[in-house]
């Protein structure tokens, strides 16, 4: 267990607690003059562990164990400083950094219950943003959170408060200016690449030929809507 020394005593009177130099708020504690094992400042105060304090073996065991749940939740509060994840990404990174399922699902539940994991809200919140800010599609925003284990019903959800105007305007305001010379040019084959483009971006059908109805001349044909292939995103 982590901050553990092999050849520590399994208890005894703690002889001193020392500051660690290069992690301000992390102390080594030596039991019989030998160093038993690091915690965070939190498990210091929390178990009292002062100089003079007597430690058994199972209270040292315990100890180690919330120092291991500690330095798991202090790892996924840093994690989620830079941007939310879903409670799947968590427990994959948690891994990654070798803790015990036990104790990841204990940060799990714990982060749960303080509101920092919530995939409902993470759904709409990612739903927002690619939709609005990455001008990503329907379809494209279903894939990617299922990618990151988002249940079914909070993707479904989240999709449904996509505004649909927004999407059609994010998707026309996409293809406009990127395509406006090669519209004037050759409107068919404009149209067509148009369409292409779209698809990989996730959007429906419906945006697609919404889009291009938008464009100068005629919209899509029913011969060209039979040549797309959306199927990898259903």
């Amino acid at each position: 267990m982590t901050g553990y020394q092999e050849s520590a005593p399994l208890g005894g009177f703690i002889t001193k607690v020392e500051r660690q130099a290069r992690a301000q708020q992390r102390y080594n504690v030596f039991i019989d003059d030998k160093l038993a094992f690091s915690v965070h400042e939190d498990i210091m105060i929390k178990y009292r562990l002062l100089k003079g304090a007597q430690v058994e073996s199972a209270e040292m065991e315990r100890i180690l164990a919330a120092e291991e749940r500690h330095k798991a939740y202090l790892s996924a509060v840093r994690l989620l400083a830079s941007r939310l994840r879903s409670e799947h990404e968590m427990r994959s990174r948690l891994k990654e950094k070798e803790f015990q399922p036990d104790v990841i699902e204990d940060v799990i539940s714990r982060l749960r219950t303080e509101g920092y994991l919530n995939d409902a809200l993470f759904a709409e919140q990612m739903a927002k943003q690619r939709s609005q800010s990455q001008k990503k599609g329907r379809h494209w925003i279903k894939q990617e959170l299922k990618q990151k284990g988002v249940p079914k019903e909070h993707i479904e959800t989240a999709l449904a408060g996509v505004d649909a105007e927004t999407e059609r305007e994010a998707a026309y305001a996409l293809v406009s200016r990127r395509y406006k010379r090669e519209w004037e040019e050759d409107p068919s084959k404009a149209r067509r690449k148009i369409a292409s483009f779209l698809q990989r971006r996730g959007y429906t059908l419906t945006v697609v030929q919404q889009v291009l109805g938008k464009m100068p001349q005629r919209s899509m044909d029913d011969d060209d809507l039979a040549e797309l292939d959306l199927s990898e995103y259903e």
